[in-house]
């Protein structure tokens, strides 16, 4: 029914997401104000609602062309963006959150690159230079310097060399930061690494019902997709199968860390939740259970949305 318009999209699909993204944006305006939802003391509430619409836009297709490029999902499809703008739906007000998450796209896009090449030196040094950047804004994502071990593990180039590429690149931004700091004659301020703490569940009867609808679908179709993805994934490629292990490991280190921090952090495990999501709405034998659940997780997103002022 509706995902078979989404997979070999034709450019009026195309056209339908731009509009879908534009308007799933501007639902919370059906009933609040634009600078109750949009508001910023830096930025005028319509330039951030524009941004809003742009960047995650641009971070859905970004991700999406990527995975069907590298040959990771061989179908051509729309779904990896659509699952995106949804699953991000809970996320309004935050500039920093997307220009971080566009930044850990080109961070995910250097490690697929690395596959099959003996000294990825580049492909490590500007992940690991890209990561840098992001802890200076996010500074527990530095917990995804893990990720770049177990991708160097996972696609068999890691050595001591690559290993002291991740270590330069990660030490360049903060090498700069420390000679026009002493230039500047300003005082030099470390981001505050593993700075954990727990998440705060106690209120969750206090969530609005649009939230725990949403977050209780969300929780199925993941479980589904995930056991989809551990039943078939001997039968991919032996690049899907190393890259889709990466994925997996990229999910647990944002899942986990996002438990211990606050919960901006959950926003970047969307990044491989969205494919783990459309694997299993791409390949899954059941189309009927697959379009069900793919129409519930659209109501529920659409609803949390229009009743975010109860949910922020």
């Amino acid at each position: 029914m509706f995902l078979r318009h989404l997979i070999n999209p034709k450019p009026s699909t195309i056209i339908f997401f731009v509009f879908f993204c534009i308007i799933f944006a501007c639902i919370p305006l059906f009933q609040y104000d634009i600078n109750s939802i949009y508001q910023n003391t830096k930025v005028n509430s319509f330039l951030l609602l524009i941004i809003s619409i742009v960047l995650p836009f641009l971070i859905s297709m970004g991700l999406n062309n990527m995975i069907y490029e590298k040959n990771i999902l061989k179908k051509e499809n729309l779904l990896i963006s659509f699952i995106f703008i949804l699953i991000s739906c809970a996320f309004t007000n935050n500039i920093k959150v997307w220009t971080t998450t566009f930044l850990l796209l080109f961070l995910f896009n250097n490690l697929l690159k690395s596959y099959q090449k003996e000294l990825p030196f580049s492909q490590f040094y500007n992940a690991s230079l890209i990561l840098a950047v992001i802890s200076f804004i996010f500074p527990n994502a530095i917990c995804l310097i893990l990720l770049l071990i177990i991708n160097g593990i996972n696609y068999s180039n890691l050595n001591l060399r690559i290993g002291t590429t991740i270590i330069l690149g990660f030490i360049t931004p903060y090498l700069f930061y420390f000679i026009f700091s002493f230039l500047l004659n300003s005082s030099i301020t470390m981001p505050d690494f593993f700075n954990f703490q727990n998440t705060e569940f106690s209120s969750i009867n206090m969530w609005h019902h649009s939230k725990k609808i949403w977050i209780i679908i969300l929780i199925c179709i993941s479980l589904l997709s995930f056991l989809e993805l551990f039943t078939w994934l001997y039968k991919k490629s032996m690049k899907s199968r190393r890259t889709f292990m990466t994925i997996i490991w990229f999910f647990i280190i944002c899942f986990i860390t996002s438990l211990y921090s606050t919960g901006e952090y959950f926003y970047f495990m969307f990044l491989p939740l969205s494919i783990i999501l459309g694997n299993y709405f791409v390949y899954t034998k059941n189309r009927l259970i697959a379009n069900v659940l793919f129409l519930l997780l659209v109501i529920s997103s659409i609803y949390y949305k229009y009743m975010i002022g109860f949910n922020v």
